[in-house]
């Protein structure tokens, strides 16, 4: 029938931005996560190699989201990550991103539920 249609009222770039909010807080959820099983991992009990393991809070950069953990500042920290010179591969880093990334997805729709 002429004259008769529908009205909608466009809410997409809230719904955007609500959707990133919760991606920044499921990455840091995930990441959070990561920390401590990593350090756990680490085959010497110390201060340097363990305190090295740390996140940087994720942030939403133009389209994308963020985030970023791991060792900073200890350079040894990489041959302990993937061996060198006959030296065992602990992994420390790779069996926890193996382990907590695939939850990464539950972390975000947790946050967009609490959000809603």
């Amino acid at each position: 029938m002429p004259g008769k249609g529908y009205r909608t009222t466009w809410t997409g770039d809230n719904v955007k931005r609500q959707v990133a909010q919760a991606s920044r807080r499921g990455i840091d959820v995930t990441l959070a996560r990561c920390i401590g099983p990593a350090k756990n991992l680490t085959p010497v009990v110390t201060g340097t190699a363990q305190g090295s393991i740390m996140m940087k809070a994720a942030k939403i950069v133009g389209k994308f989201v963020t985030g970023k953990w791991g060792s900073w500042d200890v350079e040894y920290f990489i041959w302990l990550e993937i061996g060198a010179h006959g030296r065992r591969a602990y992994r420390m880093l790779q069996q926890t991103a193996d382990a907590q990334y695939p939850k990464l997805p539950a972390h975000i729709l947790h946050e967009m539920r609490r959000a809603a």
